[in-house]
């Protein structure tokens, strides 16, 4: 007697987590030649092309999985994902035409918008949506800090050393919000420089996490601007470790951030540069205007140095560092960026 589908697809989900892909692969597809639209199945066989860098068959799968349920976050968001190394493995061309069509095809998904914007770079939203961040890191919640360590992660270990180079001597314990806190990676390297901890994430799988580190007083899920709308003159300092690069505009969420400080208040995060040319001074040709930001394929923003520092200016703040820095690896190669210590008010009150 023939194994039932439910049957079979349970067992080639076993193999798949087991790591044994050519066996699942082999069992998805006994699946899909009995029932050729069978939505899990063809999802399935997409994660294991692109689990295997192989994106074409990925991407395949992925939109016919999509004609069966058009709703599907987890299938747009791997599609974004194998629409990204299509990309990254030199098949730029079609990995904009695909994405085009996906964006045309899904106006109202947030995650199609935002991701074939990157990929196109016909558009460039002012931030990524909440939808997008939230089913991005509610995906990435279980393996986020393995696979931080294996990019070799620097940025809350150079945001509190910074942080602390800079503090005057004899400051108390902060109150700290962790904006963006994540799973709770900074709180590790705030906590000797920290009397109390807050943290805001807008993934619950993400803050799940966090908890399990007992290091925060007060975590809550939702929108930093919201929430941190209703704390005004609460904290000390704002540390912000990879998060306002899901920020193109930067102008609303540093407004945020300075209202929700004290006097004197201390703002410290970390952005990528990427190959965002700077100013360059006395030069004798006309120079092409420098944007302030630019949606990269990888569905995060990189930031000019001169926006930086000019945001940082208009929000009220007296900008302290700005040091160039590598943030991580991505694809084997480092991720540059720049480590901003800031304090409102002028430099003499902190």
């Amino acid at each position: 007697m023939a194994k039932s589908i439910d049957t079979l697809y349970e067992e080639a989900d076993h193999h798949y987590y087991d790591g044994a892909l050519d066996k699942a692969a082999d069992l998805y597809k006994q699946i899909l030649k009995r029932e050729p639209r069978h939505q899990a199945a063809l999802h399935s066989m997409g994660i294991i092309h692109y689990d295997q860098d192989d994106y074409r068959p990925a991407i395949d799968y992925m939109l016919q999985a999509l004609v069966e349920d058009p709703s599907d976050t987890y299938v747009h968001s791997n599609l974004g994902k194998s629409l990204y190394g299509l990309h990254h493995m030199g098949e730029k061309q079609r990995a904009a035409e695909i994405a085009q069509h996906w964006m045309k095809q899904f106006p109202d998904n947030e995650i199609a918008q935002h991701m074939g914007a990157a990929v196109t770079g016909l558009s460039t939203p002012g931030r990524a949506s909440n939808a997008y961040v939230t089913q991005t890191f509610d995906e990435f919640a279980d393996t986020f800090d393995d696979k931080l360590e294996e990019l070799r992660y620097q940025a809350p270990a150079l945001i509190a050393a910074a942080l602390t180079e800079y503090l005057p001597k004899g400051t108390p314990g902060l109150r700290i919000m962790d904006a963006g806190c994540g799973t709770g990676l900074c709180a590790e390297h705030l906590q000797p420089i920290a009397r109390r901890i807050d943290g805001i994430d807008l993934s619950a799988e993400m803050l799940a996490k966090a908890r399990e580190r007992n290091a925060y007083a007060r975590l809550d899920q939702g929108d930093l601007g919201a929430l941190l709308s209703k704390r005004a003159g609460r904290y000390d300092c704002v540390v912000a470790a990879d998060v306002l690069c899901y920020f193109g505009d930067l102008e609303a969420i540093l407004d945020s951030f300075y209202r929700c400080l004290r006097q004197p208040g201390w703002l410290a995060f970390s952005l990528e540069t990427g190959k965002t040319p700077r100013k360059s001074e006395g030069a004798k040709k006309p120079q092409r205007r420098i944007p302030n930001f630019k949606l990269e394929i990888s569905g995060r923003y990189v930031h000019s140095r001169h926006y930086i520092e000019q945001a940082v200016s208009d929000a009220g703040f007296t900008l302290m560092s700005l040091q160039s820095k590598t943030l991580r690896t991505e694809y084997g190669k480092p991720v540059k960026g720049v480590v901003v210590i800031a304090v409102n008010g002028d430099e003499d009150e902190a």
